[in-house]
């Protein structure tokens, strides 16, 4: 379908009286969309002071000028529609905070917890954690929250769109955000994705001519440049085949309307609508911005087309309002930010005691299943090595059959599947799919494909479109749109088919999906996992090589989990899609047709629980992933060639760590090596060793009391993963470096 451009600027608005005549909206939502107006700009303006005066500190981006947009696309949803901000948010969280307000009462609380949020207070909407620039009350007024990124928070309203859809639920999603941010990849990544999953969006852009200091379509001061080639923002619908509209944002009633429209296309038939709304800030881009890139004659023609004076002469034109009423509303406003000041200065800051609550939504597991999965490893590995060992002495003619005998002994005298990692990966999926109807599969050519590496091979036969869901080559939209969809109540297994490709996800993974939770005051949950693989192993070289975990692990509110077998990739899999936190699961590209025994039925393996791969007394091997593999191999040689006993922990989690399990092995031993594929620098293998150090026993005594000799940290080289066979391998550590490094600290 070819859609077009409608500019309802070319078109004149109905007047007051007769939308109100014919049912469209009521004099009292006309008047109460003024008061809002006014309390919004005088929220600004005091905000503005306070900066100041220092009381509220920080950066603070107003919206005044456009207070129209908010309120009158707010005004056109319905509660239980859902919105998305930015870092020029407070009109927005001021506009739904109303909407939501049932009383006088409600309604100052609204404000005064808009106004304690900024000053950093306790009882601010997120306790003093976001700020201006992250304002939102995301439990109780479906906002999905405000960003400090520009365009940071696209992606997650395509995501909470689709969620809506797939649930049915009849809700559309208006996302907001600046003309600055079109010029972002975010954008067109995520109204891509919007147009092609059709989803009940409504894409909201706020073009106030500036992206900062730059004009977006060309200004008359010397100096300046433009931001881009076009002025209607809203001709990039022709790329995504989308209708849009292009509305007068200083006019509450047009932005209605419009709204009014798009929402109504949205609910009924999931077609998203972008709306360009012409508008203006009053003031700079912060409180520090001089505005030398546009003149007063600019700034005054804006400002005669002020939001509150274009309503207040609707009221008054049609004979709706007096002068008198009018002024009341702006009093009424006033001392509600007045009150909503005081409030604030008054309330008391956050206690430091509680500086880490939120980061995590806790989680705990029941002692019982942390034994039995114990017990459960240990049968485990006796079930693979008698696998390996019935395909080492089979008569069959080939290596196939030889397997497929060892599969029915295994089977029958241990009641366990032997299968590979890649299946085991795909397995987890599937019974999660089957278990929760809120779990979905979204990534590059996980459907039809089955995966890159075959790890989601299947699930489109069994689940259909619908929740095995093929995506376009952009990243930051898939991590996002996952990011969106657990917020929504979903939980979503987003792929990436490296993770060399997450760095270009890393904002929507770490600052939408990771940080969510704390800057909004622990009143949201993003329950999604985030698979992809790494490592060397097939000789394409760095951009498809690399073990990044310690990035991942840096950034607090991530989980950071690396199987090894196909048993920990099934249940540690399983437990991340059951966990409320949001978890990256990171495969190993080079150990997907690695086989292993697998319990049947359903069963999780903890995470944060480290699993003793083999028991030792002479020194403690701590890897994971691939490399625990490597160094159960060197430990095997080390106890059958040199005497010596190696102790071989598979971290299996990286965060949270089970420091626990490391520091009770390594006081026994006295020896720590660390291995890992990853950079040695800042890498897995510091961190292990750093946490070892500072770790306390019951006793009061220190994990550096018990070390014998100094840890060893065996890591990749400080080379970019190159792509030819012999300097690949040469690039990471070995079994015989592994056997070296302990030999030589025992």
């Amino acid at each position: 379908m070819d859609f077009c451009i409608e500019d309802t600027r070319k078109k004149a608005i109905p007047k007051l009286s007769e939308l109100i005549k014919d049912g469209i909206f009521t004099i009292d939502d006309a008047t109460d969309w003024l008061r809002t107006i006014y309390e919004i700009r005088f929220f600004e303006e005091k905000v503005f002071e306070l900066l100041g005066r220092n009381i509220i500190k920080g950066a603070s981006h107003l919206y005044a000028g456009e207070e129209a947009i908010a309120v009158g696309a707010i005004a056109a949803i319905e509660r239980g529609d859902v919105i998305g901000s930015t870092h020029r948010g407070h009109g927005h969280c001021g506009a739904v905070g109303n909407k939501y307000a049932d009383t006088e009462e409600d309604r100052q609380d609204h404000w005064n917890r808009m106004m304690a949020e900024l000053m950093g207070k306790e009882t601010g909407y997120c306790k003093g954690r976001g700020g201006s620039m992250h304002i939102a009350e995301v439990d109780k007024q479906n906002n999905l929250g405000s960003t400090g990124i520009v365009g940071g928070n696209q992606p997650p309203a395509v995501g909470a769109a689709f969620a809506e859809k797939y649930k049915k639920t009849g809700k559309v999603v208006v996302s907001f955000f600046g003309d600055g941010s079109t010029n972002c990849g975010s954008f067109h990544e995520s109204m891509n994705l919007a147009s092609a999953l059709g989803v009940p969006l409504v894409a909201i852009i706020e073009n106030n001519l500036y992206g900062m200091s730059v004009p977006f379509s060309g200004s008359e001061i010397e100096g300046t440049v433009k931001a881009s080639n076009i002025t209607d923002i809203a001709e990039r619908c022709y790329a995504y085949n989308v209708p849009a509209m292009i509305v007068d944002g200083q006019d509450v009633v047009a932005v209605y309307l419009a709204l009014r429209s798009a929402v109504k296309l949205a609910r009924a038939e999931n077609q998203m609508t972008i709306i360009e709304a012409k508008t203006y800030r009053w003031y700079g881009h912060s409180r520090s911005d001089p505005r030398a890139y546009r003149t007063k004659d600019e700034e005054k023609a804006w400002h005669d087309r002020d939001p509150i004076t274009v309503l207040s002469n609707k009221l008054l034109g049609d004979g709706l309002c007096t002068q008198e009423q009018l002024d009341e509303i702006k009093d009424g406003a006033f001392s509600t930010i007045e009150a909503a000041t005081k409030f604030g200065i008054d309330s008391p800051w956050p206690n430091p005691a509680d500086l880490a609550r939120d980061v995590y939504v806790e989680e705990s597991y029941p002692a019982e299943l942390i034994e039995s999965d114990k017990a459960m490893s240990a049968k485990v590995s006796e079930a693979t090595a008698a696998f390996e060992a019935a395909v080492q002495t089979s008569g069959a003619k080939t290596k196939k059959a030889a397997a497929e005998e060892a599969k029915s002994e295994v089977k029958s005298k241990f009641g366990m599947e032997v299968m590979t990692i890649g299946q085991a990966v795909s397995a987890a999926q599937a019974e999660e799919l089957r278990r929760d109807e809120n779990v979905v599969v979204i990534g590059e050519d996980v459907g039809l494909y089955g995966g890159a590496y075959q790890a989601t091979r299947g699930l489109l036969a069994e689940f259909g479109t619908e929740r095995v869901i093929d995506t376009a080559i952009s990243e930051a939209a898939i991590a996002g749109a996952a990011v969106g969809a657990a917020l929504r109540g979903m939980r979503p297994v987003a792929e990436i088919m490296y993770v060399d490709f997450l760095t270009i996800a890393m904002d929507q993974l770490v600052h939408v999906g990771a940080y969510n939770r704390y800057m909004f005051g622990g009143k949201a949950k993003v329950p999604m996992v985030l698979r992809t693989e790494g490592g060397v192993g097939r000789c394409i070289a760095a951009h498809h090589s690399e073990s990044l975990e310690a990035w991942l692990m840096h950034p607090p509110g991530l989980y950071v989990v690396m199987p090894s077998t196909p048993y920990d990739a099934k249940g540690l899999l399983k437990a991340a899609i059951r966990s409320d936190n949001p978890v990256v699961f990171i495969e190993h590209k080079a150990t997907y047709g690695q086989l292993g025994a697998v319990p049947e039925g359903d069963y999780i393996i903890p995470l944060g629980a480290a699993d003793v791969k083999r028991q030792g007394k002479d020194a403690t091997i701590v890897s994971y992933s691939r490399m625990a593999m490597w160094s159960l191999d060197a430990a095997k040689e080390l106890a059958e060639k040199h005497g010596v006993e190696a102790e071989v922990i598979d971290a299996r989690t990286l965060k949270p760590l089970d420091i626990k399990t490391i520091a009770e092995s390594v006081r026994k031993t006295g020896r720590l090596v660390t291995v890992s594929e990853g950079f040695g620098t800042c890498g897995a293998g510091r961190e292990i060793a750093g946490q070892y150090m500072d770790y306390e026993f019951d006793d009061g005594t220190r994990g550096f009391d018990y070390l014998d000799a100094a840890p060893v940290n065996l890591a990749a080289a400080d080379v970019p993963p190159p792509m030819s066979e012999p300097l690949e391998m040469a690039s990471i550590p070995s079994v015989e470096r592994i056997v070296e490094a302990v030999k030589a600290i025992v």
